[in-house]
């Protein structure tokens, strides 16, 4: 705040919270109250960042110099450390669009800072991330899995309207890189990226390195096809704010999806029995715990819940449902919380059902809901209408011309479309794996988004499964009570 003559004598407006200040106030007070400087030590406090807020109140995570340190020299061991060897300097360009609420957007940014890289702020809305792109034409860019999604199914509908050749050229490109890709081997200046994959690297801007991703599960075929279409490495890691974000991370030569990589190189990883669930920690399956340098001081004045987070033993209980793999990699199945046992006894986790029907053209977003009362799961999805109509319009909706508004909900509420819908979804779902306990037996159809400031996203983009249940309370119970649709 300016320095003003009329306000020397401490606060000279009073809000119902705020009180302010004539900087020269300021200036007098502090030079009368001198503290030492105290310089940090490795584990004095760097920041309280909060949680997402996906199960409830986000908890303020206590963060020190330490941990926020080890999980960058994680990173840096598992790019730049032979025989991977990556190397960054000042042409390297991360485009920062995540909320800097969000750990890992503060790790990715520490990192470009220590290896002498530039950080980029996107415009602030993300459905011109594309044009921020083509503007600052980053070399390092971490994308949410929804993004991810968002764009494979872009790619496949434009696909999808090109003429035939076109669509043949194209099929013959993904099939022989994939090819590529299960070999080992990932090459990206081959024909195929000239011919076909060069103009979605140019999407990106065309110099991307590195591209990142965690938060939630990105399906084997998404990621499979990012690897091949987008010019660069695409790596997966997992972690929570409580442990500085990336606990595990993929290695550069991954060809396969479906897993989260190894642990970091701050990280020990432990898998424990979770009897509710009838899971155990033999069997490679169990909720995953963490251990090490990364870790939290703990929540911000709240030692009971630190208490109950991370054991005598200092050991990080995630809550998070993982399994070891025969290749040493660690697939996260779920939230501990999140599965739940339906009226018959089967176990269910809503993420994995959830992450298949996404891949869906139609589906924006999914929430599958289910509990130890009703039999089977059902769910509330976001579909882009355009898509819907074309592909499902019955007779008596493409009839329904009186306004925009009304023929959208016309077609959202018709069970004819419901039904044919429903029924592609479960194909889908059986091809990918899921068992019938698993798939949807009913569905409410909406072409509204769920976002953060309707309450129903965190800010990277996390469902929030209590208020999205709250929020279509009636709905649910209409799915489970009448229009039953199989």
């Amino acid at each position: 705040m300016k320095t003003s003559s009329d306000f020397r004598n401490g606060p000279h407006r009073k809000c119902t919270q705020v009180e302010m200040y004539d900087w020269d106030h300021i200036m007098r007070v502090g030079s009368a109250n001198l503290k030492p400087v105290t310089p940090p030590s490795p584990s004095s406090i760097y920041m309280i960042c909060h949680t997402s807020g996906t199960t409830g109140t986000p908890k303020g995570v206590q963060l020190s110099h330490r941990a926020l340190l080890a999980s960058m020299a994680g990173l840096y061991v598992q790019w730049c450390v032979p025989p991977h060897s990556m190397s960054f300097d000042n042409s390297d360009i991360h485009l920062s669009f995540l909320s800097l609420a969000h750990i890992y957007e503060q790790l990715l940014e520490l990192f470009m800072i220590y290896v002498g890289g530039r950080v980029g702020v996107f415009g602030g809305d993300v459905r011109k991330l594309l044009d921020d792109m083509a503007v600052f034409r980053p070399t390092i860019v971490a994308l949410v899995p929804r993004l991810l999604n968002r764009f494979h199914e872009r790619i496949l509908q434009e696909i999808a309207h090109q003429n035939p050749i076109k669509r043949l050229l194209f099929e013959i490109a993904v099939k022989s890189k994939l090819k590529t890709l299960s070999k080992g081997e990932m090459c990206f200046d081959t024909v195929w990226d000239k011919l076909v994959f060069s103009k979605f690297h140019a999407r990106f801007g065309g110099n991307l390195r590195l591209l990142t991703t965690g938060g939630a599960p990105v399906s084997k075929e998404v990621m499979r096809f990012s690897r091949i279409a987008y010019g660069c490495p695409v790596f997966e890691g997992y972690g929570q704010t409580e442990c500085c974000a990336a606990g595990t991370i993929t290695l550069p030569f991954d060809v396969e999806g479906g897993h989260v990589g190894g642990p970091a190189a701050w990280a020990e990883i432990k898998l424990i029995d979770v009897d509710e669930l009838q899971y155990c920690a033999e069997n490679d399956i169990g909720e995953v715990c963490f251990r090490g340098a990364a870790l939290m001081n703990g929540y911000f004045n709240d030692p009971d819940l630190t208490s109950k987070a991370v054991d005598e033993q200092g050991w990080l209980h995630t809550g998070d449902i993982g399994e070891w793999l025969p290749n040493g990699s660690l697939r996260i199945i779920g939230r501990r919380n999140n599965v739940f046992k339906l009226a018959q006894g089967d176990f269910v986790s809503p993420e994995q059902v959830e992450n298949i029907y996404l891949q869906h053209p139609i589906v924006k977003q999914v929430f599958v809901y289910g509990s130890s009362q009703r039999a089977y799961l059902v769910a509330i999805v976001v579909v882009d209408v355009t898509l819907l109509r074309k592909q499902y319009a019955t007779p008596s909706t493409q009839q329904e011309k009186t306004t925009q508004s009304s023929s959208t909900a016309s077609l959202l509420s018709d069970i004819g479309v419901r039904r044919k819908f429903l029924l592609d979804l479960r194909k889908l779902g059986s091809c990918k794996g899921l068992t019938g306990i698993e798939q949807i037996n009913n569905l409410y159809l909406t072409a509204d988004e769920f976002t953060a400031e309707s309450g129903l996203l965190t800010p990277t983009l996390k469902i929030k499964r209590t208020a999205l249940a709250d929020r279509f309370a009636e709905n649910i119970e209409q799915l489970y009570s009448r229009d039953l649709l199989i």
